[in-house]
């Protein structure tokens, strides 16, 4: 009997490309993100950290997708930090516009602090958690702390930056000690990304993955590395293309500008072009 091999194309979804792709260091991980909730078919995914939501779509779409019947929760204050950043209140405004209309029937976006958000889950109801918010070690900590009871017997974490270790950041540091006697894989693109099972009921779909060897687990991470490559592309060409239309549309106004316009009058025509109408 053949030897059995972890094989992600037996859920296609993975190739999809993202509807939503925002500026994000997350890019890289899409395609995982939508393998997982096909082979996983978790029945509550939450989301700890959104901001623009490039992540927490790519989940989303694969639930409409392989119609996995997924309960979604992004959990997010949207008011930033030292790391993300002051958000503008429009970053979440843009995200509503686009999430309602397709996923508001399965997935919520809920304007919270984690802690507050606690009481919305029953303990041990959770199967998939993605924690993203902020990145030292203390808050990675209690983050996993606080929400570890509300995983359930089949439980996945994802932590993002496991492999960033400048400024603050402490995720690398909470990942080593997490991991310990877990099952675990972890990727190294895209600033590292953890995946820890915390139940007791593996799911056989994703055995295959938590037991790789040194070969395997090295085929697998250039396969995801590859094919979150051309999202990454993608994002940084569109990211580019959206900051040259805007350079573009302020260099059309300071040409319009009357300033400008008596600045080439006099460079060309001297002090008696000041006494000239200006241009209707």
């Amino acid at each position: 009997m053949s030897e059995k091999i972890f094989n992600p194309l037996k859920h296609p979804v993975c190739l999809e490309f993202p509807l939503w792709l925002e500026e994000t260091a997350w890019a890289g991980h899409i395609p995982f993100a939508m393998f997982i909730t096909s082979a996983f078919r978790p029945r509550i995914f939450v989301e700890l950290g959104t901001f623009r939501g490039a992540s927490y779509c790519a989940f989303c779409q694969a639930v409409k997708s392989v119609k996995t019947e997924t309960k979604c929760f992004a959990v997010d204050t949207w008011q930033g930090d030292a790391h993300a950043g002051q958000i503008e209140r429009e970053v979440l405004v843009k995200l509503k516009d686009y999430h309602d209309p397709l996923y508001g029937d399965f997935s919520r976006l809920v304007e919270s602090t984690f802690d507050e958000a606690l009481d919305d889950f029953a303990d041990g109801s959770i199967d998939l958690l993605h924690i993203d918010g902020f990145h030292t070690y203390e808050a990675v900590h209690h983050d996993f702390e606080t929400w570890q009871p509300k995983m359930s017997t089949r439980g996945i974490v994802l932590f993002h930056d496991t492999t960033v270790r400048e400024r603050d950041f402490g995720v690398w540091k909470f990942w080593d000690e997490v991991k310990q006697n877990r099952p675990f894989f972890e990727f190294l693109h895209s600033h590292g990304l953890g995946v820890l099972f915390v139940g007791e009921d593996l799911p056989e779909e994703l055995q295959l993955l938590f037991a790789a060897d040194k070969n395997q687990t090295a085929v697998i991470r250039k396969f995801f590395n590859s094919l979150g490559e051309r999202i990454e592309l993608a994002m940084n060409y569109q990211t580019q293309s959206k900051r040259v239309e805007e350079l573009q549309k302020y260099e059309a106004i300071v040409k319009d500008s009357r300033l400008i316009q008596k600045y080439h009058a006099l460079k060309k025509d001297g002090l008696g072009s000041l006494l000239k109408k200006p241009t209707e």
